[in-house]
């Protein structure tokens, strides 16, 4: 027959459980086996027990059994270390507490697309303020990269499909228009063609770029051989040797943003669109930040 004293089986290590220095620590501050007892709502020979086990893993006689139970010289010493042990672990739940009910945590977001992602990640600092947040710049090959390394928790990238050795969620669609000088001649027109564009001098984005990704491929399916002139490793660079008359470049539509010295315009029969996902490894989502920054992706529209 099993008894209750039988469902705590002895560790084969010889050290003492959390629950023998529970039921010792209670036994020492209400007096008694049987306070303790009630106190934690144990059987009084479980907890007679339990303190058998603990005297036999310490190899000494920690309590003196009268009324009131007394500690002997070694159990006084002991019973401080077990209410320090106890007070850690509880420290350590409430910390678990915590981090799974967002009162608590970090969350590292990697971004390639600004707009969209502070979209997303001022959303989640007001669901959850007590969050500390860091954010890491990047195209969408680093980003990947970061992600398997597991230097960021969650990235917030263009791609032109989901990623399958990643968990993906796309926010927005976007797709790829001409970033042109506002005096420049292609300016005036509704749109511009890609055997147009391919004629000027080129600003290009650097490689693992999804709009050099984009712009590439495009180029490719028409033959076109493109006039680089040169190559910038963000966005902002690019616009800003557009506006300075290097030549033009190209821009996903999501990310133009509003500036008085450039304008942005389609391109006729580029029709490859990329979409704007959250993306983090799979076993990820079971961390709550990255689950709850996950869902809000999903549910959040990204910038008009």
């Amino acid at each position: 027959m099993t008894t209750e004293a039988d469902s705590e089986p002895r560790r084969r290590d010889g050290s003492p459980s959390l629950t023998a220095l529970r039921v010792f620590v209670a036994v020492v501050e209400t007096g008694s086996f049987s306070k303790a007892a009630a106190a934690i709502g144990m059987s009084q020979p479980n907890v007679s027990f339990q303190i058998g086990n603990l005297e036999q893993s310490c190899g000494l006689r920690l309590l003196q059994r009268r009324q009131p139970v007394q500690l002997t010289d070694g159990g006084r010493e002991l019973f401080v270390r077990a209410r320090l042990v106890l007070s850690r672990v509880e420290e350590f739940d409430n910390q678990v507490r915590d981090l799974r009910d967002l009162q608590h945590g970090r969350l590292s977001v990697g971004l390639s697309t600004p707009p969209f992602a502070m979209a997303l990640i001022a959303a989640f600092a007001a669901e959850h303020p007590t969050i500390e947040l860091a954010t890491r710049l990047g195209n969408s090959g680093s980003l990947l990269a970061d992600l398997a390394a597991c230097s960021i928790d969650v990235g917030v990238m263009t791609l032109l499909e989901p990623n399958p050795q990643f968990a993906c969620t796309l926010v927005a669609k976007q797709r790829l228009v001409a970033c042109l000088p506002r005096a420049h001649r292609l300016a005036r027109q509704a749109s511009i063609t890609l055997r147009d564009l391919g004629a000027e001098p080129l600003i290009s984005r650097e490689s693992g770029s999804m709009t050099r990704e984009i712009l590439d491929r495009a180029f490719a399916a028409r033959r076109i051989e493109p006039r680089i002139r040169l190559e910038v490793g963000s966005r902002e660079a690019m616009k800003e040797a557009v506006a300075a008359g290097l030549g033009v470049g190209t821009v996903l539509d999501g990310e133009a943003g509003a500036d008085s010295r450039l304008r942005f315009a389609p391109i006729a029969g580029v029709t490859i669109a990329a979409g704007v996902f959250a993306v983090c490894l799979k076993e990820s989502l079971d961390i709550p930040t990255v689950a709850a920054f996950v869902a809000l992706a999903a549910a959040v529209p990204g910038p008009a």
